[in-house]
């Protein structure tokens, strides 16, 4: 066991009670921006005697910083975190406070053991720190191999406006990076490492319907339009019955060999119990979990997350709505353009405005493009390789169903990306999100070992 792998055992506990519990502690939610401030004091502390230089830039909702870190090396590498978390839905639902960062085990999940409950403990914030206190590490030694150009981002959550909006200004340069990479907890339950080779893109988009009525008693009905009906019939204009009606999304599914491959390789090796325990599902809509997967992966999604209308409050009141919201998500896989969703969608609510005596108000609120890195980037040799120094066998997916903005990045500055590493954990944007108490030493240590080999890679280049 070399100096480095001693120091990162040696130091696991304290960095898990002194550091990461405190940090999970902090509510940082998107729109809580006490929360965001507390952990963005948080993150510049805890690298301010490593930074050689951090930049800040005017947010539009929460601030976004680049810090430079000097490694011994010439190469860089850019990273990319988020410090911004999903709110809280049900509180009710936890089995503790959801900012507490207690310590427990999980009744639907005993066989993992302890684990850290809290919102953000897998997705992202764990994984943020755990980096930053490796590069803290090799730093101490003197041996950071690269250098680092690493990204916080505060409103990932949210669609990344800022990030998105600097890079399609090109006001960000990594003129000395040869990739991008995203530390994140990706192990399976069987402890398998799971490397996804890239990400689907997204286009979330609201809806603001006004009759311009007044709230009126419902037995009026029969002269005036319903908003929440009005609504629904808007956005079955664009998909309906399980189908879209784009032209530009009417394509059959076409998967590669090496694809379908991937595939027969994840399922057979998921436990189809375990996995919805792991994610927080109970019902699927397929029984065939082979189709329901490769749907899951490969087919555009529309998903309505948000709808309102009429009245909210308690007990019942007989009115016909005036107004009505919704927020809706598009998820497409790689080689599919946004632009053209987002036009084909625009142009056909200019139409049923036109033919409709009311308000209709359409926002788009993010919207980027999927893209996946090749086998044969040393991002993806080094992750796999790290894996296998530690024992590990890797599990590769074509791409993620999630979304991630490093998608930009590859399409404006040309870089790779890749999202991985070790760590079990689960329930990202429900309640009893985790991590698993004993990962997070293998998850350090993979952060380690991927820094060195990705650098021994770019030394061969």
């Amino acid at each position: 066991m070399d100096e480095i792998e001693g120091a990162i055992r040696e130091s696991n506990q304290e960095f898990i009670e002194r550091e990461l519990r405190p940090f999970l502690r902090i509510p940082s939610f998107t729109h809580n921006h006490e929360g965001i401030k507390r952990a963005k004091n948080f993150i510049l502390e805890y690298i301010e005697e490593i930074a050689s230089e951090i930049i800040k830039y005017p947010p539009q909702i929460n601030p976004l910083m680049i810090a430079k870190i000097q490694g011994t090396g010439e190469k860089g590498l850019i990273i990319y975190t988020m410090y911004d978390t999903q709110p809280i839905n049900n509180e009710k639902d936890w089995v503790s406070a959801p900012f507490g960062a207690e310590i427990l085990t999980l009744p639907e999940l005993n066989s993992l053991g302890k684990c850290v409950v809290a919102r953000g403990a897998y997705n992202s914030k764990t994984p943020l720190l755990a980096f930053l206190n490796i590069v803290k590490i090799l730093k101490h030694h003197e041996v950071l191999p690269l250098t680092l150009y690493i990204i916080f981002d505060g409103e990932e959550e949210l669609g990344s406006p800022t990030l998105l909006d600097l890079l399609e200004k090109n006001q960000l340069s990594f003129t000395h990076c040869s990739g991008a990479y995203y530390p994140a907890a990706k192990q399976s339950l069987n402890k398998k490492a799971v490397l996804k080779l890239g990400y689907k893109g997204i286009l979330s988009l609201s809806f603001n319907l006004d009759t311009l009525n007044n709230i009126t008693h419902s037995s009026f009905k029969p002269m005036i339009p319903n908003a929440a009906s009005e609504l629904l019939s808007l956005l079955k204009i664009i998909y309906d019955d399980g189908q879209f009606h784009l032209k530009c999304l009417n394509q059959s599914l076409k998967i590669s060999e090496v694809d379908l491959a991937m595939i027969k390789n994840i399922i057979n090796g998921i436990s189809l119990e375990k996995f919805k325990k792991k994610v927080g599902i109970n019902t699927l809509l397929e029984r065939d979990f082979e189709q329901a997967f490769i749907k899951y992966l490969y087919q555009p999604t529309f998903n309505i997350s948000t709808f309102k209308a009429g009245y909210l409050g308690t007990g019942i009141q007989n009115i016909v709505p005036n107004t009505a919201t919704c927020n809706l998500d598009i998820r497409l896989p790689p080689n599919f353009s946004i632009e053209e969703v987002y036009d084909e969608i625009f142009q056909k609510v200019k139409k049923f405005k036109s033919s409709h005596p009311f308000h209709v108000e359409m926002i788009k609120n993010s919207g980027y493009e999927g893209s996946r890195t090749d086998m044969e980037s040393p991002l993806v040799k080094s992750l796999i390789k790290s894996f296998e120094i530690m024992g590990y066998s890797t599990e590769i997916w074509p791409f993620s169903a999630a979304a991630a903005p490093l998608s930009v990045i590859k399409k404006k500055l040309g870089k790779d990306f890749l999202v991985g590493g070790l760590g079990i954990g689960g329930h990202a944007h429900g309640p009893n999100e985790f991590i698993q108490l004993e990962s997070i030493l293998p998850m350090r240590m993979s952060y380690y070992y991927f820094l060195m080999e990705y650098s021994n890679h770019l030394k061969m280049e």
